[in-house]
């Protein structure tokens, strides 16, 4: 009975130790927090701090902890406020290469912080989505002297389409073929502005845009008044659903004879609808947009 006793009494004392344990560890865990450096007081003017604070941001952060990847209310909330930071910042790519070398100290981390890059910055759907951060990533990524050759293709590709029709450029030409059977350049529209509606008529997507673009009073007093044109192209060519489908009046409605515009890559379509907003000299003013920037950017 002596002997049952004691086992029972050993059996909770290591009960005791482990739980003292876990319940330490879970301390330490609780308290992982991500820490933001020391501003200098002597920067006072903004655009300084904002370039030491990108600059400086992950000098706390531990790379090399890879369970701070399943934490996101610290890592991924951390890159958040990270990309928040850049547009204020004059050293926004040199923090981003920074970045990138460090993370280079474990595979996971470093595909953690590109899958991040990903979701925030170039998934179309993301409310942070914007192509002249994704820029500095990619170019980070593809520059880098360390990563391997392997890990550079997807962003060298991605780089390679976010450069082609940027704000600013004269918009690739090409050619549609409308109803009529007639072909139309881009080169040979005439107006102000011309909007193009990159679309797939049987995407669900494609029909809200379309509906939107249709009962906005913003479109529709600039189509009437001839300031404003408005191109749809069906990217898949002549399909049934293109000829299926009716278009509003005054809409410039076309399709690609030979899906040159995705199979050249001419302009970068990874999702359906892809809006582009062009001044009169046919220079893009909005590349992949959403309807509400559209409706915002028209006078």
């Amino acid at each position: 009975m002596k002997i049952q006793y004691l086992a029972l009494l050993v059996c909770l004392f290591c009960t005791g130790l482990a739980s003292c344990s876990y319940a330490q560890e879970q301390q330490k865990k609780d308290t992982k927090e991500f820490r933001l450096p020391d501003v200098p007081a002597t920067l006072t003017a903004p655009e300084d701090r904002a370039a030491y604070l990108s600059l400086h941001y992950w000098d706390y952060f531990d790379f090399a902890d890879t369970s701070l990847i399943s934490r996101p209310e610290i890592t991924e909330q951390a890159f958040v406020d990270f990309i928040s930071i850049l547009p204020y910042s004059s050293k926004a790519q040199t923090a981003v290469d920074t970045l990138f070398c460090r993370a280079l100290t474990s595979n996971e981390m470093l595909y953690h912080f590109i899958s991040l890059t990903d979701k925030y910055l170039y998934e179309p759907n993301s409310p942070m989505h914007n192509e002249e951060l994704h820029i500095l990533f990619l170019r980070a990524l593809v520059n880098n002297p360390d990563l391997g050759e392997l890990d550079k293709m997807r962003p060298h590709h991605q780089l390679k389409m976010a450069l082609k029709n940027r704000p600013g450029d004269v918009a690739a030409d090409f050619t549609v073929v409308c109803r009529d059977g007639k072909q139309r350049r881009l080169s040979d529209i005439k107006a102000d502005y011309v909007l193009i509606y990159f679309n797939d008529p049987d995407c669900e997507d494609c029909h809200r845009v379309k509906e939107l673009l249709s009962r906005s009073p913003v479109v529709n007093g600039l189509l009437k008044s001839g300031r404003l044109k408005l191109l749809s192209v069906c990217v898949e060519g002549k399909t049934p659903g293109w000829e299926q489908t009716g278009f509003p009046t005054g809409w410039i409605d076309g399709y690609d004879a030979g899906q040159r515009l995705t199979r050249e890559q001419i302009y970068d379509l990874k999702a359906m609808p892809t809006l582009y907003l062009l001044d009169a000299e046919r220079r893009v003013i909005l590349k992949d947009a959403s309807f509400d920037q559209v409706e915002e950017r028209l006078p």
